[in-house]
């Protein structure tokens, strides 16, 4: 949330790291698996080739200080240190007993580590720039168009059997409240939106591009690798009112405890916990009770400068390791114990992101800059190097996902 380096034309990956409990130990790689996997909906869950789907993911941005995700997102070849660092990395989330990565703009060689290590599915962003003014604006959709070319042929680059293990495609992710506006504003004329596979009426101009980017990923898709992945949309808290895709095959949400006291103070109360956070999800579902919704993002940055707020809420950012801990926690119970079910919750994020306002910044991290200490591990510098430890709470959510080890 608050992705400020969305200014700049990239793309977020989703973060991981270390071996089991966060180390640096690698992991044990599976067997490939090639045998089709297919996604489907029903009006709560998401089901991997028939059998219910608890969504348990991660964010991943691949890379490391001194590397900056949208440089090396188009990399065919890797500098050796990054390479080892998304190996590890990968690793951990799998050890953390995750089934699931969220990437944004990642490099050809996660997609293959992935496939090597088995045993995670992918969650594929596609970063569409949030802050444009208009969305309908034909030079900006030719763009977008093709990146998403990019990005999924880069995916099934991965899989020679054109057999990723996509769960979906979120096409877009928080477009700006000012973005969506002026679009509308712009062109009140368009309220619906008939494709190959998505038709939506009553909606807006800013969701009918979500619509018609949604549905040129899967006509492209299909014609090009006789698949169709799973689609949604990323919608946040300051937006839900201005911007909703229930038309897609399930609807996506980045959700935040922080957040709610701030921008929606009336939510009621948890219907078992008694948190505004599990208040909120449990609206979320109940405002299109028969889509499936997913938390796309839920965390708690450790930001050590900011101010602190502390339980039930927490801040954003001006957390303790303790308190990222345990509000992730709760966080997790209030979506398993909500009164109308929940597809699965995805954690943000992996790794503490140095690199949000460029190569000088990417070589420290800022103590003023809340975006930079989601992670639930932390990089330590390490000789030459980098090494990564877990925080806290990486071992918690462990012994919830993973109870075996």
């Amino acid at each position: 949330m608050n992705l400020r380096w969305f200014a700049i034309f990239s793309l977020v990956f989703l973060q991981s790291c270390g071996g089991g409990s966060g180390s640096d130990a690698p992991g044990t790689p599976d067997e490939p698996d090639d045998t089709p996997t297919q996604f489907s909906v029903d009006a709560d869950f998401i089901y991997m080739d028939g059998e219910r789907f608890d969504l348990k993911g991660v964010v991943y941005v691949p890379g490391q200080p001194g590397y900056l995700p949208w440089e090396i997102e188009s990399m065919t070849s890797l500098p050796a240190e990054v390479i080892s660092r998304i190996d590890t990395d990968l690793a951990g989330i799998k050890a953390l007993g995750a089934n699931t990565v969220r990437l944004w703009g990642a490099p050809a060689y996660c997609y293959e580590a992935i496939r090597a290590l088995g045993g995670l599915n992918i969650l594929q962003t596609i970063w569409f720039d949030g802050h444009v003014s208009d969305f309908q604006n034909t030079a900006f959709k030719t763009q977008s168009r093709s990146y998403i070319r990019t990005v999924v042929d880069r995916v099934y680059a991965a899989y020679p059997d054109d057999n990723p293990p996509v769960v979906a495609f979120l096409v877009g992710n928080e477009l700006s409240d000012a973005s969506i506006l002026s679009t509308n504003q712009a062109h009140p004329d368009i309220t619906s939106f008939t494709g190959n596979y998505f038709i939506a009426d009553n909606i807006n101009a800013s969701e009918a591009f979500v619509a018609e980017m949604a549905d040129y990923l899967r006509t492209y898709e299909w014609e090009t690798y006789g698949r169709t992945s799973l689609i949604s949309y990323a919608n946040e808290i300051r937006t839900v009112h201005l911007i909703d895709t229930p038309f897609l095959d399930f609807r996506s949400q980045n959700a935040y405890s922080y957040a709610v006291p701030f921008f929606r103070p009336q939510t009621l109360p948890g219907s078992t916990s008694g948190t505004l956070y599990q208040g909120w999800v449990e609206e979320l579902k109940y405002m299109h009770p028969g889509v499936p919704l997913l938390i796309t993002e839920t965390g708690l940055s450790v930001s050590p400068n900011a101010a602190h707020q502390g339980p039930p809420n927490y801040g954003y950012g001006g957390n303790t390791e303790a308190e990222q801990a345990t509000g992730i926690l709760q966080n997790l119970t209030d979506i398993q114990s909500a009164s109308i079910s929940i597809a699965g919750v995805t954690i943000h994020e992996y790794l503490d992101a140095w690199w949000k306002f460029g190569f000088e910044d990417s070589l420290s991290q800022d103590p003023d800059d809340v975006e930079e200490w989601f992670g639930i591990v932390r990089l330590v510098p390490d000789g030459g190097g980098y090494s990564t430890e877990a925080r806290p709470v990486y071992d918690q959510v462990r012994a919830i996902w993973d109870p075996s080890n």
